[in-house]
């Protein structure tokens, strides 16, 4: 019976190590995509656009299959001093999606040859965002860090619960 609680303890355990990893790793994203609303930023120019398309499978419980999520690339060039830098990062976080309207409405908002504004770390100015600040899936990995570690303490509760019970 001792070895069935300790299982019960270890996999809490787990479970909430994972949810501390991905709370943190969440949180620390999170505070980095709203930095970038304090970079300085340099003028650059859009040299080209696409829209990416990745299968993506789908778990068998969900009917198994493939699933087909969107990404807009935006290739963009820009200067800081006499470095000429490009990039394709429009902002910080997840960018797939699985709304194809979503990645039309970005690549609208970017033509090839347009003027842009591009957001670049000071530390480091290849890193660079054309999109500064938070967005809402930038808190995926916070939220889920977060299930995580409801589910160990839950799980934890019911264990003592039944333990009382027995």
């Amino acid at each position: 019976m001792s070895l069935i609680w300790m299982l019960i303890h270890f996999f809490c355990a787990v479970f909430a190590a994972v949810g501390v990893g991905l709370l943190v790793a969440g949180l620390r994203d999170a505070w980095k995509s709203s930095r970038t609303q304090k970079w300085p930023r340099a003028q650059g120019t859009v040299v080209s656009t696409e829209e990416l398309q990745h299968q993506r499978p789908v778990p068998e419980e969900s009917g198994g299959g493939t699933r087909i999520h969107y990404e807009a690339r935006i290739h963009y060039e820009y200067s800081v001093g006499r470095v000429h830098i490009g990039s394709t990062v429009v902002r910080l976080g997840p960018t797939e999606t699985s709304n194809e309207k979503q990645v039309q409405a970005t690549l609208a908002r970017y033509l090839p040859g347009q003027t842009v504004q591009v957001a670049y770390n000071p530390q480091d100015p290849t890193e660079s965002v054309l999109e500064t600040g938070l967005h809402p899936l930038d808190f995926t990995r916070a939220i889920i860090g977060v299930i995580f570690l409801v589910l160990a303490v839950s799980m934890e509760f019911i264990a003592r619960w039944f333990a009382a019970w027995l």
